[in-house]
């Protein structure tokens, strides 16, 4: 009997050894891919920090340039969408934080998933702060161009670019609906791609430890 329960004990201590040396692996190869997502979110807070400023100083020299009262309410509200958009992405970029070892495996975990979910979170929702708004507010802006010899405004750059025509205008406005649908499609790839296998891989490593 006791010769029995040597092995036992024997084996169960094998089995345990195991089980740490491979969460131990699986941590490490989860830490390395969570790495690397971190990198493409600070790059992508930076570029998008970075286009809404160009998008403010631009809008905001239409909004005093061109003479239009609707194209002008569209310049306003463009500004305030990229303000908006800063103070998204920027948020984003605090609470992409980098992993504290010096917590515990369960700790750090904890801590990656909820900036996990926040991320997922950020690109589940694109289509109603990223897409729409900005699809409306150009719509809105082409839709106000006008004649501008009914305003006696002369601007040679800005009336070989804007789309003054009606059909310049329908098939900017395509151009435009085609462009935010892949920015949406782009968003729900790295969401379904990266962001959630991450989130259900941090899941499974957290049962791991639990059933230790």
């Amino acid at each position: 009997m006791l010769e029995q329960e040597l092995k036992d004990i024997w084996n169960n201590s094998s089995q345990s050894g195991q089980i740490s040396i491979e969460t131990k692996q699986l941590t490490e190869e989860l830490n390395t891919k969570i790495n690397s997502i971190q990198k493409k979110i600070r790059s992508r807070d930076i570029r998008e920090i970075s286009a809404s400023i160009i998008g403010i100083l631009l809008f905001g020299y239409l909004l005093f340039e061109i003479p239009f009262p609707i194209t002008k309410v569209a310049c306003g509200l463009a500004i305030a969408w990229f303000v908006f958009v800063i103070v998204k992405f920027r948020k984003s970029k605090l609470q992409n934080t980098k992993t504290d070892f010096s917590l515990t495996v369960s700790e750090q975990l904890n801590n990656q998933k909820t900036m996990m979910l926040q991320q997922s979170s950020l690109l589940d929702s694109t289509l109603y702060w990223y897409a729409i708004p900005p699809f409306i507010m150009n719509f809105i802006f082409i839709l106000g161009l006008e004649n501008p010899i009914d305003y006696n405004w002369n601007n040679n750059v800005a009336e070989s670019l804007l789309p003054f025509t009606s059909n310049f205008k329908i098939i900017t406005l395509i151009g435009l609906a085609l462009f935010y649908a892949f920015t949406f499609w782009i968003n729900k790839r790295a969401l379904n791609k990266d962001v959630k296998p991450t989130i259900e891989s941090i899941e499974k490593m957290q049962q791991q430890i639990e059933n230790e």
